[in-house]
C-alpha cells in the first residue's frame, strides 16, 4: 500500500481488480468441472481416450495459465 503526506494509506484499485476478477474466474471454473463429470471421448492425433471431462477441463486450464504466464513473460523482457 502507498502512503500520502497525510500518512493514509490507498489501495491499490489495478490490483484489487484483478484479484476480484481471478477470484470469479476460479469460482466459475470450479463450478463448470463440478457441472460436468460424466466421461467423454478424446481424439488426439492416433491416440482415442474416454476420461472424465473433469480432467479435459483441468488439463485445458492448467495449459492456459501457463501459457498466458509465458506470454506475460515475453512482453515483460521486451
Amino acid at each position: 500500500m502507498a502512503e500520502h503526506s497525510t500518512g493514509k494509506a490507498t489501495r491499490d484499485t489495478g490490483r484489487d481488480v484483478r484479484l476480484v476478477v481471478m477470484t470469479l474466474a476460479v469460482v466459475l471454473l470450479v463450478w463448470f468441472i463440478v457441472a460436468n463429470t460424466a466421461k467423454v471421448q478424446i481424439h488426439f492425433w492416433l491416440v482415442t481416450a474416454n476420461v472424465s471431462l473433469i480432467s479435459v477441463i483441468l488439463i485445458s486450464a492448467a495449459l492456459g495459465a501457463v501459457i498466458s504466464l509465458l506470454l506475460s513473460h515475453s512482453r515483460k523482457k521486451k
